[in-house]
């Protein structure tokens, strides 16, 4: 496992299957979560993932992954660009101005620092 965002998502989904009700939990907006287990938002403050590891009962090796994980996060290849399976040149400017909101972060990635 080498993806932050994809381990997320599967420690995640084993206490939640509802992303919407994790992310009341951890006060946060729904669409911020999404894009974090898309790997298009960068891993949120450790306070938060500190949360998230208590309400899924991660094990100390698990978080000290996660947390390496966050540390060496790149973003997504789909981050800032227009790819999407739904999209194509003929849609029209609603399609794309809502395609990259969706793939732009909402946030810098400063909470964990680079290597």
């Amino acid at each position: 496992m080498n993806k932050f965002h994809i381990y997320l998502a599967e420690l995640r989904k084993r206490h939640f299957s509802s992303v919407s009700k994790l992310s009341k939990i951890l006060g946060l907006k729904y669409e911020v979560w999404r894009k974090i287990e898309r790997g298009i938002n960068p891993p949120p403050k450790r306070f938060v993932l500190e949360k998230f590891c208590n309400l899924v009962h991660v094990r100390s090796y698990e978080k000290s992954q996660l947390y390496a994980l966050a540390r060496r996060w790149e973003p997504h290849p789909d981050t800032g660009s227009l790819r999407h399976g739904l999209y194509h040149s003929g849609l029209g400017s609603d399609w794309a101005e809502a395609i990259m909101k969706e793939n732009t972060p909402d946030y810098e990635h400063k909470y964990w620092g680079k290597r």
